[in-house]
């Protein structure tokens, strides 16, 4: 089957990938984009393609709209070169856009509830370490600081495999793809910067 394949960036929802950490795929009746995540397409579901952007290399790229409900709405790849060639390059291999718009569920798709008691939480164990740890040890983490981020972390790589945890964080009729991106983003924020304090933790303790 004729394939074509573009190496770029992407947008998913407000979350950026740049290049090259996004590859988009055209056969004849299906888009892929890989990036923070996998969104596949069939022309069904695209509706349209559009130009995004006006910014050479640093804002140019190609919004695909779409009627998945269970995808972000905005779905961007940044392209490297002629948007334009990209897009013929896309129709060459047979793909055409034969989706219909649908309306989409208005608001986020978590509790805010839940996001509520997060920052609560997070911001209890910060202080926490403010008031008992940092004053004997400054300038390192605290337990409660590591514990904080290790927690965002271990929730937000379950959240995705556990249906009880989707049903307590998510609203009624919402779908965990739609916040999948910003789930490995937290993933990889506070994965690299726990890391990185456990193992100052463990240079000073061995000192």
């Amino acid at each position: 089957m004729k394939e074509v394949s573009f190496t770029g960036g992407s947008r998913i929802g407000w979350v950026n990938a740049s290049w090259p950490l996004a590859t988009l795929t055209a056969r004849t009746q299906e888009l892929k984009l890989s990036t923070l995540g996998t969104y596949t397409f069939t022309d069904q579901e695209v509706v349209s393609f559009e130009l995004y952007g006006s910014i050479p290399i640093l804002s140019s790229g190609i919004r695909i709209n779409h009627n998945r409900l269970d995808y972000p709405e905005k779905v961007v790849f940044w392209c490297m070169g002629n948007r334009e060639a990209v897009l013929d390059d896309i129709r060459s291999v047979g793909f055409r856009p034969q989706g219909k718009a649908v309306d989409r569920p208005s608001g986020v798709a978590f509790r805010w509830s839940v996001a509520l008691l997060v920052i609560v939480v997070w911001n209890v164990l910060l202080l926490g370490d403010n008031q008992f740890h940092l004053a004997s040890r400054p300038g390192l983490p605290g337990p409660l600081t590591v514990l904080a981020l290790v927690s965002v972390f271990a929730v937000s790589s379950a959240l995705p495999y556990s249906a009880g945890l989707q049903r307590a964080v998510l609203r009624p009729g919402r779908s965990i793809n739609e916040i999948t991106p910003y789930l490995r983003l937290l993933q990889l924020v506070t994965g690299l910067v726990s890391l990185g304090m456990v193992i100052s933790l463990f240079a000073t303790w061995s000192t």
